[in-house]
C-alpha cells in the first residue's frame, strides 16, 4: 500500500465528551475551517465521541482517526498514552475503558465529598455531573463549580486552591500501570503514543527513563511536535524519539477555542528523517 501523505495533521484533540468544550461535530468542523486533514479525537479514557466526530469528518472530507488519551501510572506518577486508530469494538479495549471511567468515577464522588467539606459547598459532585453531563466529571467540571459558587475567583484559583496536587481536594487515581495501559491499546489495535512528554516536567535523565520504559513496553511513537515547544523542548524530544527508535506524532492537545495559543493543526513540521505515525502498520496510512 503507497503511504497517505497528510499535509495538516493533529493527532491529538478533546471534545465534549471529555474536558474539551466543543461537541465532537463542532470539534471537525472547526478543524476542517483550519485546514487540518487528519484529525485524531483523543478524548480521556472514553470512546463516547467518536461515532459523531466520524460522521462529521465524513460530511467535511478529512481523515477522522479513532483514538483515546488513557491514563496511566509510570511508579506513582500519572502519565498519559494516546491510542491512535483502535478497534472501537475491541473486547480489551472497550473493558479497559469500562474500568477507566469507574475509576474516574470513584476519584470524581470522592472529590466532590473533600470540596463539601473543604469549601463549605453542598452536592459539589452532583453540581459537577450536570454540568459535564457525565457522572465521572474531570477536574476543570469541579473548577466551574467553584467558580460558579463563588468560591474561588477563577478556575486557575480553584487548582491553586482546591485541585491540584497537596490541595485539601485533591483525589490521585488508582490507574492502570503504563505495561498494562500499553498492553491493552496494542490488544485494541492500537499505536500507542506518548503524550506531551514535556507536559511531565522531568529531568533529561528522567524523561529518557520514561520513554526507555514506554518503548520496552510496547509503545510506538513519541509526541515530539506540539504547538509553543522551546527550541530546548524539542531538541530533547528529537534526542528521544532518535535514541529510543520512535515514530514521531504530532498533535496541539487541543481543548476550546478560548486557549488562544493553540490551534487545531498548529504544529511544527515533520522532520524528513522522521517516521510519521501514520506510515507505523496498523494506521490508516500505512
Amino acid at each position: 500500500m503507497s503511504l497517505i501523505m497528510f499535509h495538516c495533521p493533529d493527532f491529538h484533540s478533546h471534545s465534549l465528551a471529555s474536558d474539551g468544550v466543543l461537541t465532537p461535530a463542532e470539534l471537525v468542523a472547526r478543524a476542517a475551517e483550519y485546514g487540518v486533514d487528519a484529525l485524531a479525537l483523543t478524548d480521556h479514557d472514553t470512546l463516547d465521541g467518536l461515532e459523531e466526530a466520524g460522521q462529521a469528518a465524513s460530511e467535511h472530507g478529512i481523515t477522522l482517526v479513532p483514538g483515546i488519551e488513557l491514563s496511566v501510572l509510570w511508579g506513582s506518577r500519572e502519565i498519559h498514552v494516546l491510542g491512535l486508530w483502535l478497534d472501537t469494538s475491541s473486547a480489551t479495549l472497550l473493558k479497559r475503558v469500562k474500568a477507566q471511567q469507574e475509576a474516574r468515577r470513584q476519584r470524581a464522588i470522592r472529590i466532590g465529598e473533600r470540596l463539601d467539606r473543604a469549601a463549605r459547598l453542598n452536592g459539589t459532585y452532583a453540581k459537577a455531573c450536570a454540568l459535564a453531563g457525565s457522572d465521572f466529571p474531570g477536574r476543570p467540571w469541579f473548577a466551574r463549580v467553584l467558580v460558579e459558587e463563588g468560591a474561588v475567583r477563577d478556575q486557575g484559583h480553584a487548582f491553586n486552591r482546591f485541585l491540584k496536587k497537596g490541595q485539601s481536594g485533591f483525589v490521585a487515581t488508582p490507574w492502570v500501570s503504563l505495561e498494562q495501559g500499553v498492553a491493552d491499546l496494542l490488544a485494541g489495535g492500537a499505536i500507542p503514543v506518548l503524550a506531551h512528554p514535556q507536559a511531565y516536567q522531568l529531568t533529561r535523565k528522567r524523561l529518557r527513563e520514561l520513554v526507555r520504559d514506554f518503548r520496552n513496553a510496547g509503545g510506538l511513537a513519541l509526541e515530539a511536535l506540539m504547538p509553543g515547544l522551546s527550541p530546548h523542548q524539542a531538541a530533547l524530544l528529537e534526542e528521544c524519539w532518535r535514541h529510543f527508535d520512535l515514530a514521531v506524532s504530532a498533535g496541539s492537545d487541543f481543548h476550546s477555542p478560548a486557549q488562544k495559543w493553540l490551534r487545531l493543526g498548529g504544529v511544527p513540521p515533520f522532520p524528513a528523517d522522521a517516521t510519521p505515525v501514520w506510515a507505523l502498520p496498523g494506521a490508516g496510512g500505512g
